[in-house]
């Protein structure tokens, strides 16, 4: 059963965390405090945790955000679903068609998605100014983190051994960032063993109508070299810049696909078969 948020206000010490992707951001001070899982947000509002929590629902989520104007900041504790399995199809945080939302500074592991902030709009309309930053989310099965609408922006987060979902078949992609929307912003990222199930494709970075989009100083990579793995994809969009990304040991680096466009400069790959292929134009200085 879930529990909705009350309107409990209380004075939260903010503990510290130091994240691989980047330290957080202003601390949360004043919140509702989340005490279990699963917990739904539907008063707008500061919430946080005041320690670890875990879940073993294999549908749904654990935290729901059905309202917008919220920041759930996880005070460098962890949000956890590993008791439901490979083919959980449970995410971390979840919110539909709301605008301004931030999740920040804390864990999110074991979900089918970690961080999901869903756009069932097709224009992309219904879900916009989002931020996600300094999160880190390891060991989801099909997506580490999911950002739908328009300006939104995915900050300083590390993504780290996304893998394994059994929801849809043995074969399947995965996807470290999957970011769908014009205006969006993916900076300062560290996407890590991304790894596709059976004979799927796995993205550490991925865009899709991504109209003017900047994806910039990000990190992906992997320790095992696999062909299907790509470290930054457009799938489609006009004008996106790919600017001083670091990418090592994937099948390929940079990818426009399709009929989008942009301009990639700055960029530096290691250990990549196909550092720069399919669209995008050289702006220099690619290596």
């Amino acid at each position: 059963m879930q529990v909705e948020a009350r309107g409990r206000l209380v004075t939260t010490l903010v503990l510290g965390m130091a994240l691989g992707a980047g330290s957080a951001g202003a601390e949360t001070t004043i919140c509702t405090v989340i005490s279990s899982l699963p917990f739904t947000i539907s008063a707008q509002g500061s919430y946080c945790l005041d320690r670890n929590l875990s879940t073993g629902i294999t549908t749904g989520a654990a935290i729901t955000i059905n309202t917008d104007f919220v920041v759930l900041d996880l005070n460098g504790f962890k949000v956890g679903g590993g008791a439901a399995g490979f083919g959980t199809q449970t995410s971390g945080v979840f919110s539909q068609n709301h605008k301004n939302i931030t999740v920040k500074n804390g864990n999110i592991r074991g979900f089918l998605r970690g961080v999901y902030l869903k756009d069932t709009s097709g224009t992309f309309t219904s879900s916009q100014g989002h931020l996600v930053e300094d999160v880190r989310a390891d060991q989801n099965t099909l997506a580490g983190i999911v950002v739908e609408g328009r300006g939104n922006v995915v900050r300083n987060n590390q993504v780290v051994d996304t893998t394994g979902t059994t929801a849809f078949g043995a074969n399947s992609d995965t996807f470290g960032l999957l970011v769908n929307g014009p205006g969006s912003r993916v900076i300062n990222n560290d996407s890590t063993e991304t790894v596709a199930v059976g004979s799927g494709n796995a993205y550490g970075i991925q865009l899709s109508s991504a109209d003017g989009a900047v994806v910039e100083n990000n990190r992906v990579g992997n320790s095992t070299l696999v062909a299907t793995s790509t470290a930054i994809s457009i799938s489609s969009g006009d004008d996106v810049l790919v600017v001083g990304n670091r990418m090592a040991t994937t099948g390929n680096g940079v990818v426009f696909g399709g009929a989008s466009t942009g301009k990639y400069r700055d960029n530096i790959t290691s250990g990549v078969t196909n550092p720069y292929s399919v669209g995008g134009t050289d702006a220099g200085n690619n290596q």
